[in-house]
């Protein structure tokens, strides 16, 4: 008896290029880094009984960076760590990030710059323009990119920018920042993010998001 063939995948099939291996990969990686989110949340909410303060999240984003790099500094030196790393995250952990510091390393270093340097609502922005914008942008160009730019596509700059954009309308809701202001540090993310510079996604953005807002306030 003949066995039956399974249906080919259809070419048209919008949701086909969400099941790559590669993208997959990238969904998992970008999972933790969309986790980050509850930082700019809790700047803007004030959820939690602790932080309050300035100096409350200065002594949270000092110890949360001090501890990442030191875990970094260790996994980077200790052959043991390292392979624990590499089992347990595979190939979550970029190429470049074997033997530096992490993604999430530099982002809670620009959350800790963010909030000493900007005012607290525009720190939230900017912080949130990173953490989504920069996954949106990732997961809709790898999966949809097709018109390159620089090294990235326009369809993940696309997304980039509608995420920051959402983001902006949650800060403009909660803490009255004029749309204006809003729209010049989105479109800020979108373009450091599209853009080739050395400097890592997380602090580039933050900042020149950050740094845009603040001189327009």
């Amino acid at each position: 008896m003949a066995r039956k063939r399974k249906p080919a995948a259809r070419a048209d099939d919008p949701l086909e290029p969400l099941r790559h291996p590669q993208w997959l990969t990238e969904a998992r990686r970008k999972a933790i880094h969309l986790s980050f989110i509850v930082l700019p949340l809790e700047l803007l909410f004030r959820i939690l009984p602790w932080p309050r303060t300035h100096k409350d999240f200065r002594i949270l984003f000092v110890a949360l960076t001090v501890g990442a790099v030191a875990v970094d500094v260790v996994r980077i030196h200790d052959r043991r760590v390292r392979t624990f790393f590499r089992a347990f995250f595979g190939e979550m952990i970029r190429e470049h990030e074997r033997l530096s510091l992490l993604g999430s390393t530099y982002l809670l270093l620009a959350a800790l710059i963010a909030v000493e340097v900007f005012p607290q609502p525009l720190a939230a922005a900017a912080l949130g323009f990173t953490v989504l914008g920069d996954a949106m942008g990732a997961l809709v160009g790898k999966a949809y990119g097709r018109h390159r730019v620089f090294n990235k596509s326009f369809e993940g700059a696309l997304g980039c920018l509608l995420a920051c954009l959402a983001w902006a309308a949650v800060v403009a809701r909660v803490a009255h920042v004029p749309w204006p202001i809003l729209i010049a540090g989105a479109l800020a993310a979108t373009i450091v993010e599209s853009l080739p510079i050395p400097l890592d996604d997380n602090l580039g953005i933050t900042l020149v998001a950050g740094y845009t807002m603040k001189l327009l306030s």
